[in-house]
């Protein structure tokens, strides 16, 4: 799967800042997998927040009310809108 360059404002999964909400602008991977990522609510438009990072380089995301892991490679191929507020401490995503 192609990394998506950084452009201002959009970023990769992997490098998007945790606790941040964020849209989904782009999922570029197999159709297949695409299909799975969007029947599990990433899709673009999709409003999403990195949780916290775990071993390996994988992410944990909060998409539609639902924790998902994700790994590296597919973490690259989802470019996302980063200029959203900062979420407060304590508030939760849905």
């Amino acid at each position: 799967m192609p990394e998506i360059n950084d452009e201002p404002g959009r970023l990769n999964l992997a490098t998007a800042p945790q606790r941040v909400r964020l849209a989904v602008l782009e999922v570029r991977t197999e159709p297949l997998l695409a299909k799975r990522l969007g029947a599990l609510g990433l899709r673009p438009g999709a409003p999403i927040e990195v949780l916290h990072g775990v071993s390996g380089g994988g992410r944990v995301i909060s998409v539609a009310g639902s924790r998902l892991v994700l790994d590296r490679t597919i973490l690259r191929a989802i470019r996302v809108d980063g200029s959203d507020r900062a979420i407060p401490a304590g508030e939760v995503s849905r």
